[in-house]
Formats: C-alpha cells, structure tokens, sequence
C-alpha cells in the first residue's frame, strides 16, 4: 500500500492517557508544513530536468524530425485535454475514491475524494479528507481551493468538539479539537485557527470548571440538607452555556432537591413514628424510610435512621426478655427487617435470649446448657463480645451453684442450728455473682423460719400464762419479741387482747351502774358514770353508745313536754304547733310511742275546731283540717272534709 493512502495516513486511535484539555502552549510548534515525499521528488526531479546540457550536446534538429515532433506533441496536448475533459465528466465515486492509487491521481480527483470524505462531517472523515489533499505544492492551480476546503473542514472539526462538549464530554471535546492538523494549513490560517481553538478551549475549560464550582456548592448544601440554599445553586446553572450542565445536570438537581424536601419529610414522620417504641410503630417507620430511593440527597441518612431502628426493635426485644416475656422478645427479634442490616444480629440475639432465659433458673444443668447455646455465636457476630461475658458469668455461677445446693441442704432439717449454718453457706456467695439474688432470697427466707423457731417459745410461754389468768405476767412475755421478728404481729395481737380483757373486767361494773341508773330516770347520774370510762378501755365504745341514747332520750323528753304545753292553749294555732314539736321525736326513742299518741289526739281536735268553724267561715275550717299530718288515722276524713267545704264555696259563687 503507498504511503499516500488515506487509510494509511490517517491515524485512527485515539491518545486517552491524559483528557484533561491542554493550552495551546502545549501543542507542538505549527510551522507551515513542506511538501511531503513525492511532491518533494517531483520536484527534484523538474529541477533536474531543467539544468542546461553539457557543451558539444546541443541537439540539432532537422525540418522533418521538428514537424514530427510538432504533430506529436499537438495530438498530446489535444489528447490530454480530452482526458481530463472526460474525467471532469466522469469523476470517482465513494468506493472508487477508496482504491485510488495516489502517486497517479490528479489533484482533482483527490479533491473530489476528499469532499466526499468530508460531506459524512465526521472527525475520521474529515481528517481523511485534509489529509488526501494537503500535499498538493503551493504552487498547485486547485491550491487556493483546497486552502479554503482545508480551513472550513478544520472549523467543521472544531464545530463536533462544541457538540460534544455541549453534550457534556469536555474530555472528548478538547481531545478533538487536539486532533485538527494545524501543520496542514497555510501560515495566515493556522495561525488564526489556533487562537479560535485555544481559545475555545479555554472556553470550554471555564465554563466547565465554573459549572464543577456551582455542583460542589449543590453537594454541599445538599450534604447540610439546606433545600433553598441549594436550589438556589442549582438555578446558576441556567445561564452557565453548556447545553449538558443546563438541562441534564439541571434536571437532575433540581429533582434531587425535590427529592430531599419530600424525603425529609418522611425522615421526620418516621422519627416521630419510631418514638412510641413500640414494635408495629418501629416497624412502620422503617416501611416509611424505606420509600427514600437511592437517588434521594438523603439515601445516606436513611441507611442510618433503618439501623438505629433495627437497634431499637433489638433493644425493646431485650425489654421483653428483662421482664421474663422470652416468647415476645424472640417474636420482636424476628421482626427485624433484612433492609436495617441488622438480622444476623437479631437471630444472634434470639440465641442468647434462649441461653439466658435458660439461666434464669441458676441450676447446673441450666446453666451449662446456657453456656452451650451461647457458644453457639461466632466471633464475626455483632454480639459476640455480649455472649462470651455471659458465659464467664455462667461459669462462675457453675461453682457458686453447688455452694447454694449445699445451703439448701442444711436448711432442709429445720432446725436453728442447721438454719444458721445455712445462711452462713450461702452467705459466700458474691454479691456481684448473677446467682447471688437466688441466694439472698433464699436467705431471707431461711432466716424467717429462724426468728420464727427461736420465738415460737416465747409466745407459746405467754398464752399459757393468759390461761392462767396472769395476763399481766402474759403481756409481759410476749412484749420480748420484738418488731423485726415474723412473729412480732401475731405478738401484738395477743396482747391486745389480753390487755382488753383486763381493762373490760375494771369497766364492766362501771357501765352496769350507769345503766341502772338510767332505767331509774336519773338519765344525767347514768351518763356521768359512763364518761368515767377512758378511751382505751375496750368498753369505751359501748359506753360512748349508750350514752348518746341516753342524752337522746333527754332531748326527746324535753320536746314532748313542750309539745304538751303548746296543746295546753286549746286552739288551732297551739295545736299544730305542739304536733310538729312531737314529730321531732325520734323513732326510736321509748317515748315515741306517748309522742304518735299525743299526734293523733291533738289531730283530732284540729278537726272538731275545722268542722265547728265551717258553719261560719269555710275558708278558716279548710286552713286548719289541712294541717292534720298524714300519718293521723283521720287523715283522710279531713281530706274529705276539706272536697266538700270546697265545693259549696263553688256553689255559694254561682248563686
């Protein structure tokens, strides 16, 4: 293949080991290229051809030989007129232009080429085409023209570089703009061509580092979650000039903030969800985060918030293993979604939570047991350190067990002897060992039944001088055991008693006197002899009681008689008065039954007063029946009374 061959010129791999853009400096030097390989020998070659004979070889051309060469030279001329006027006519397609042999083809025809080359406006096929025709000699008639193709091929190379930059490749742009073949332009335009593109370049490079400044702001407020600030920044990308940052970097941040307003909304709800800490909220909380997409500003920190909630539906699964709940803690830990990334830890915990509900219950067997299932965990669990401290604590246990088995024993006998040496065993247990609860309960308990046998005695002295009759001597005993034994209240009680028995039987005579002398009248003697007896005498009550009847009966006995007195006026007035007066007696009084006596008399004669005043006076007879009460026998006769006095004070109105 010739070295001419656009195929074999054209260099088609691309540099990509630095796409960062590059100043104009940079480039190597753009001197004006010089004829390459064979115009250079074609050249050569005219100038020899050029160079006068040596003397003595000047040709000498006869008549005839001058007008053979004269024909001969005509018909070429006329031929390769034809030639070229065919050619003109008949030019080379795409596929021809592909095999053309260039050390023979003509400067129009490579043209040719090369503007087909050119009309696919790629950058392979436009520096295909600058490099068909760029070797043709300065002094070449299609020169100019090439000169001007040359330079608009460039500026349509330049022009793609925009177009992947404002496709937002500026590595690609600049790394293009890099491949034009300055050196294959003349000296006034590749000059000026190198200014547009560097400075084009630079261009490029500022828009771009503006646009990565204003992007840097964007994931800084976004990173703060400032949603205005950051929109804010996102609007300077507007006016930035690059197609790319203006509408597909817009788009996305403008999106992006979007989503973070909405996001962190959810963020909040979930939050406020999550602190009722309980099971179904935490778990509704994570559903909400979990609608946060991995676009959203704040992916980050809903990966954050799904542990700590993860950790917190962990933490009330430990709760419910504090209280004893096993089955609801394990039920909690298996709801522990995969998404928090915290369910290896959750099945861990369920092991442990079985191993130390096993423990509960500090026996040997369910204390190896305990430490067995524990050793379950593997090192890489989250808690694996969790597990091995409550194993060391298990293991301690092992020996303290048989100290409190031991303990056990001792105080199974019941007697003081072995009790105390029991709580004495038990008492060697730590109190910072996990068994040590267990041992000071049964401590408590062993001591109890201790004080209780050392005291049983004592009280069993006590009741049996009470039977005697030695209550005194009976108090006295039992007041030895004192509060803080369990027997100390049964004590009490006891004396209590004996202490009321004593106080009735100096008492007792007392109120017997007080109560004769109330039934003899002298209610006022009665109730001074029962004030003789104090408050703590367990006959205080009783006396108390019947000294309330007692001045009760005098109160009665006082408005009977004024009852009395009243009635003794003998008119309607004095006798209602002296009725209401007895009403106030109270029913239980022994002078009720005088009081409804006396009532239904004074009753009475308010109706012979009522029936004597209504020959004169209707209206007077009906005041007076109408105060005969309703618990009088003649109640209704009044009633009755009082309809017919009422209505011949009708038939009087109508007369």
């Amino acid at each position: 293949m010739s070295d001419l061959d656009p195929k074999h010129n054209l260099t088609s791999d691309r540099k990509t080991s630095d796409r960062h853009p590059i100043t104009m400096s940079e480039r190597p030097p753009l001197s004006p290229r010089t004829l390459r390989g064979g115009g250079r020998r074609r050249r050569q070659r005219d100038s020899r051809r050029r160079q006068p004979r040596p003397d003595g070889q000047e040709r000498r051309i006869n008549t005839s030989r001058a007008v053979v060469l004269g024909l001969l030279l005509g018909l070429t001329i006329i031929g390769s007129g034809l030639v070229a006027a065919a050619m003109l006519f008949k030019l080379p397609d795409e596929a021809n232009c592909r095999t053309l042999f260039l050390p023979t083809t003509t400067a129009a025809r490579r043209l040719y080429c090369a503007r087909t080359y050119a009309d696919r406006n790629t950058v392979d096929s436009l520096l295909e085409a600058i490099n068909l025709v760029d070797e043709l000699p300065g002094d070449h008639a299609l020169r100019p023209e090439v000169d001007r193709q040359l330079e608009l091929w460039a500026e349509a190379i330049l022009d793609l570089a925009e177009t992947d930059f404002q496709a937002g490749d500026l590595d690609e742009a600049v790394a293009t703009a890099e491949r034009i073949p300055l050196s294959a332009l003349p000296a006034e335009i590749r000059n000026r061509l190198a200014i547009v593109i560097a400075d084009r370049v630079k261009s490029w490079q500022d828009i771009w580092d503006e646009a990565t400044e204003i992007e840097t702001a964007i994931k800084r407020e976004l990173d703060r979650l400032y949603w205005g600030p950051a929109f804010q920044q996102v609007t300077r990308l507007l006016g930035i000039g690059n197609r790319y940052w203006e509408t597909t970097r817009y788009q996305e941040y403008a999106k992006a903030v979007q989503l973070g307003r909405q996001d962190s909304s959810k963020v909040e709800r979930a939050r406020g969800i999550a602190a009722r800490d309980d099971v179904d909220s935490v778990l509704d909380a994570i559903k909400l985060i979990q609608e946060i997409g991995l676009a959203s500003p704040l992916r980050i920190r809903a990966q954050t918030l799904l542990r700590e909630f993860g950790q917190q539906l962990i933490n009330i699964a430990d709760r419910q293993l504090e209280a004893d709940d096993l089955p609801g803690a394990i039920a909690t830990a298996r709801k522990v979604p995969s998404v928090t990334g915290l369910k290896p830890k959750a099945n861990d915990f369920i092991i442990l939570a079985r191993a130390r509900y096993t423990a509960r219950r500090p026996t040997a067997t369910n204390l190896e047991a305990a430490i067995a299932q524990a050793r379950s965990i593997e090192f890489s669990s989250p808690i694996y350190g969790d597990a091995q401290g409550w194993i060391a604590r298990w293991q301690e246990g092992l020996g303290q067990v048989a100290i409190l088995e031991r303990a056990r024993t001792l105080a199974s006998s019941g007697q003081a002897d072995d009790l105390r040496l029991a709580i004495a065993t038990a008492q060697e247990i730590p109190t910072s060992n996990a068994l040590w609860e267990r041992a000071e309960s049964e401590i408590g308990r062993w001591s109890v039944q201790l004080d209780t046998e050392q005291d049983r005695p004592i009280l069993a002295r006590a009741r049996d001088l009470a039977n005697q009759g030695d209550l005194e001597a009976a108090i006295a005993t039992a007041s030895q055991i004192l509060t803080s034994r369990p027997l100390y209240d049964e004590a009490q009680r006891q004396i209590l008693q004996w202490q009321g028995s004593i106080a009735r039987q100096g008492d007792t005579p007392t109120l017997s006197r007080a109560r004769g002398l109330a039934n003899s009248g002298n209610i006022d003697a009665a109730i001074a002899a029962a004030q003789e007896i104090s408050y703590s005498s367990p006959l205080y009550d009783e006396a108390q009681a019947a000294i309330g009847d007692w001045m009760a009966q005098t109160l009665d006995q006082q408005e009977l008689d004024e009852a009395y007195d009243l009635a003794s006026y003998g008119t309607a007035e004095g006798f209602d008065a002296a009725i209401r007066t007895a009403s106030g007696i109270s029913s239980g009084s022994y002078l009720a039954e005088e009081g409804a006596r006396a009532i239904e008399l004074w009753s009475r004669s308010l109706l012979s007063i009522a029936t004597e005043r209504a020959n004169t006076d209707l209206l007077t007879a009906i005041d007076i029946a109408r105060r005969i009460p309703v618990t009088s026998n003649i109640y209704a006769t009044a009633q009755l009374q009082i309809t017919n006095w009422e209505a011949q004070i009708r038939v009087n109105a109508n007369r």
